[in-house]
């Protein structure tokens, strides 16, 4: 596992410092609730995630392992979706939309699973300013802090009810803004 993790960091690190590519690899956390502030619901999210297009294009693809927990639910997902990063020059913005692919997890002391459940995330995207020129070229340094918010919509195909969380969170990214 930790041979192939290497193996996909040095290949999404080869694509990111490519002059044809864009995206991001990053890593964040933060603070989730139900959207309807129900008691037990409130808790801690993490995620994994990887993006990567053409140094042009305005949108890319976006893949996350992501999993929330609190008291009352719990689960891990498979985000697939598409990102837009606005250059930090040194603030920017970034948008993300797209769905949980695939949920695992428990809510309410039962398994729950679920399916296409709708993402979004907006937030702000902080660089670092200190540029850099190589051969006379300014070259864009790779980090990158992120301060968002996520809704999401958990579609259960289990016997619990569909489900809002709410999220607020900060990340570290390496990557190139399109």
């Amino acid at each position: 596992m930790n041979q192939c993790f290497s193996r996909f960091s040095a290949l999404m690190a080869l694509l990111l410092f490519t002059p044809a590519c864009s995206g991001w690899l990053r890593a964040e956390g933060g603070f989730t609730t139900s959207t309807t502030l129900a008691k037990g619901r409130q808790g801690g999210s993490v995620g994994l995630e990887a993006a990567v297009g053409g140094r042009h294009d305005p949108v890319i693809m976006d893949v996350a392992l992501r999993g929330k927990v609190t008291e009352g639910a719990g689960d891990a997902s498979l985000f697939l979706g598409a990102l837009h990063i606005h250059r930090p020059e040194p603030v920017g913005f970034y948008v993300l939309g797209g769905v949980n692919f695939l949920q695992l997890g428990s809510a309410d002391g039962d398994v729950s699973f679920g399916m296409f459940s709708p993402a979004a995330e907006a937030g702000l995207v902080i660089g670092f300013t200190d540029k850099k020129k190589v051969n006379g070229v300014p070259v864009e340094p790779p980090d990158m802090l992120t301060i968002g918010t996520r809704i999401e919509y958990d579609l259960r195909f289990t016997s619990q009810p569909h489900e809002g969380f709410w999220t607020v969170n900060l990340g570290y990214a390496i990557g190139v803004a399109p």
